[in-house]
């Protein structure tokens, strides 16, 4: 399917990701690098902000890529990881985005011997036996790299990239933002409670009752909207 990327049908897809971009930031959760992707509806494509600052993200600073990387509207200077993107759209269907950060805290947990494992109810959408960890060495820059990064996150929501950062997804790019945030306090509060010794984890049964409860995914997305009017 052939797509534009000055398609008006895409305006609020390309603006909720630029905004996506600047929450991040705002967050402390990027700094100057790190980047966030969309799927474009019903096709084998993606936007993503050119090779430029999470917190500097126009409109007009976005590019539209294939899933081999070729350009296909925009920005002609996609990020050097975009295949982070590309693969994991390319390999799950149900993915509509992936955010990649370099969290001081993913970073953290991904070189310590010990796994990222939940201690609070935001972690509900993640498995109670911790993160998976891309073990490579290096920048996501290539094909080969990208889908070994989309293997190691196989069926799950998230996952660490050792001594780098992590990538997570999402149905839509509100709920990936708002996983990265939580991914963030739920390493830094498992970072806290392990100077206290060994955290009581919270079991698979007990993240089960915590997804049972009724949820409102729209409020934190207008909570994190609104810090940035401010």
């Amino acid at each position: 399917m052939a797509v534009s990327f000055n398609d008006p049908a895409l305006d609020k897809v390309k603006q909720t990701l630029v905004t996506a971009c600047r929450i991040l930031d705002h967050e402390g959760i990027t700094d100057g690098y790190g980047h966030i992707g969309a799927r474009v509806p019903g096709a084998d494509a993606f936007f993503t902000i050119a090779n430029v600052s999470p917190g500097l993200a126009t409109v007009e600073r976005l590019c539209m890529l294939d899933f081999a990387g070729n350009h296909l509207g925009g920005e002609k200077t996609p990020p050097n990881e975009w295949p982070i993107h590309a693969c994991i759209f390319k390999t799950r269907p149900d993915v509509m985005s992936v955010c990649h950060t370099h969290s001081v805290w993913s970073t953290l947990f991904s070189v310590l011997p010990i796994k990222l494992k939940l201690l609070h109810h935001y972690g509900k959408f993640l498995s109670a036996d911790g993160l998976p960890l891309y073990e490579a060495a290096g920048l996501v820059r290539t094909i080969e790299r990208g889908d070994a990064l989309a293997k190691a996150l196989g069926k799950g929501p998230a996952v660490l990239l050792r001594a780098h950062g992590d990538a997570v997804v999402g149905e839509t790019i509100e709920q990936s933002v708002q996983r990265t945030i939580r991914l963030a306090k739920l390493g830094e509060l498992a970072h806290l409670a392990l100077l206290h010794g060994e955290p009581r984890w919270l079991t698979a049964e007990e993240l089960e009752t915590f997804s049972a409860d009724e949820r409102f995914p729209q409020r934190g997305w207008e909570y994190y909207v609104s810090r940035l009017k401010k």
